[in-house]
């Protein structure tokens, strides 16, 4: 198969969702497909596609009702042939299907990658289900929730997101540390970094991640945080960390792009979201780096990681509970190791090529009319 296959993203902004679209449209443009990406104008995305050599397609889209833009896109899936639409985001669903009113019938895939329960459940479901032949979930998490919900198990296939693994192998500790100290002259090597990375959102549960930070300090005063992202929660996070005691102890980054070299550069990543997360990527990247996690146990993430085995695992909004894991791996080097060494074997199940291959699959068994094709008996595409 080497098909014209059309990805819409509307975000304007980077994060997991976005990278998770280019890695995909990359991939598939090294297996001989032809990817279209329809993005927003000056976005995040359009800049990086374009940098990684693909011809991102720049198309204001001001909502899922935006008539214009479906009429640019419908006008743009007939004259460049496309064979298949693949929606991104929640809004690419509804454009795109608008679309196809303007442009004909296409088989078409939507990816999920939240747990959120849908908005209006009855328009929910028949946005996802009218002109969407399959939805990709990015966990059986997902897709338990989603069937749940009313929709045919069947039009549902578990496709995780994937990662380069040997890119967060590669990290250099001593770049980020470095940086670090130029945040902080105070910052010194010898201290134990437990760090989160993410977008300050309320449902990533930063708060928690300062408040179980203050808890573990007593029992280990060498333990110092960093948190890396950037959004809307900063400001208040800042004013927690001040409320907490955590002043000298806790470094704001903003965004980064060296994630490798952070990654490298902690001691332990603690993941403390309490909702939301599908299969989130940045556990497989600290995994593939060798950092040893601790995280709430939210549905999903036990798909990803089991609970001593390849890190620990606490109950959501349990701040004390994630306190005693952080103070448990930073005083046990063994368990430490044993952790990390589980862990890289298991991240390599979540690699980008097997997200790419499990995708293409899909693909193949709706340009095939195969309705129980391969695409969903692969590895992370079955219709469980």
């Amino acid at each position: 198969m080497a098909d014209t296959i059309l990805h819409i993203n509307t975000e304007r902004g980077w994060r997991g969702g976005e990278a998770q679209t280019l890695r995909l449209a990359l991939g598939l443009t090294a297996r001989g497909h032809r990817c279209l990406l329809v993005v927003q104008p000056e976005s995040a995305l359009f800049g990086r596609a374009a940098d990684a050599g693909l011809d991102p397609i720049p198309v204001p889209m001001n909502g899922e009702m935006d008539l214009l833009a479906a009429r640019r896109i419908g006008r743009l899936v007939k004259s460049e042939g496309v064979a298949l639409l693949h929606y991104h985001t929640a809004h690419a669903v509804g454009l795109g299907t608008l679309a196809t009113c303007f442009s004909g019938r296409r088989p078409a895939v939507a990816s999920r990658r939240v747990s959120f329960r849908l908005r209006g459940l009855f328009l929910g479901r028949l946005k996802y289900t009218w002109r969407v032949d399959r939805i990709l979930a990015v966990s059986r998490a997902i897709k338990d929730r989603l069937i749940a919900q009313g929709f045919d198990a069947g039009r549902i296939v578990v496709v995780h997101s994937g990662i380069d693994p040997e890119r967060f192998a590669a990290g250099g500790r001593e770049r980020f540390r470095a940086s670090l100290r130029a945040i902080d002259p105070g910052f010194r090597e010898g201290l134990f970094l437990a760090g989160t990375a993410g977008h300050l959102a309320a449902h990533k549960g930063i708060d928690l991640f300062l408040e179980a930070a203050a808890l573990a300090v007593p029992e280990r005063p060498d333990l110092r945080f960093v948190v890396i992202g950037e959004g809307d929660e900063e400001p208040r996070l800042r004013r927690l960390a001040m409320r907490l005691g955590l002043l000298d102890r806790v470094l704001f980054t903003g965004f980064r792009e060296d994630m490798p070299d952070a990654f490298a550069g902690l001691d332990l990543f603690v993941l403390s979201s309490r909702s939301g997360e599908g299969s989130p990527a940045v556990v497989k990247e600290a995994m593939a780096a060798g950092v040893p996690i601790a995280a709430t146990f939210l549905e999903g993430l036990d798909e990803l990681v089991e609970d001593g085995v390849h890190g620990l695992l606490t109950p959501p909004g349990n701040a004390p509970a994630l306190a005693r894991a952080m103070v448990l791996l930073a005083s046990d080097a063994a368990l430490r190791s044993r952790l990390r060494v589980a862990a890289l074997e298991r991240v390599r199940e979540f690699s980008a090529d097997r997200m790419v291959e499990a995708t293409e699959a899909v693909y193949r068994s709706l340009l095939r009319g195969d309705e129980q094709g391969q695409g969903q008996r692969l590895l992370h595409g079955s219709a469980e």
